[in-house]
């Protein structure tokens, strides 16, 4: 509820101060600072201690298969975050490219709102035994995950 008066407040503000047409739905930024930083930290370095992954430098690992890609929508934060498909979609597409740094190893492939259901139609049971297997399927393609 807070987060929806913020965004709101927020995209007033920069049309009342000209700033331009802040629309929160469509800026990745904006959703990421109030759907994800809080417990990943702004910049995705995840300060909180706990079994909250750092984002920064380790995002871009997910996207080596279509497995992984998938699953890294399908974390509680942000199937829990009361986000529609396509914010999910404007999320990712701004957090893949911003904090992946080096762990992106090819051209980063934009989300689709319709993936994002489809996502979303198919989460896992337990979220921490398939990020355990999606962690050991990267390993096997050389690519290696922070433990959490």
């Amino acid at each position: 509820m807070r987060s929806a008066a913020f965004a709101t407040l927020l995209a007033a503000t920069a049309v009342a101060t000209g700033t331009g047409q802040a629309n929160a739905s469509e800026n990745g930024q904006i959703l990421y600072r109030l759907h994800c930083s809080g417990c990943h930290g702004v910049q995705g370095n995840a300060a909180t201690v706990g079994r909250v992954p750092a984002l920064a430098g380790n995002v871009g690992t997910f996207m080596n298969s279509a497995e992984s890609r998938i699953f890294l929508t399908q974390a509680p934060g942000i199937m829990n975050s009361g986000l529609n498909d396509k914010d999910v979609a404007t999320l990712m597409n701004w957090l893949v490219p911003a904090l992946a740094k080096e762990s992106l190893t090819e051209p980063f492939k934009p989300y689709s709102a319709e993936e994002i259901a489809h996502s979303r139609a198919n989460r896992p049971p337990d979220f921490f035994v398939a990020r355990r297997k999606v962690a050991e399927d990267l390993q096997k393609q050389g690519f290696a995950l922070p433990s959490y």
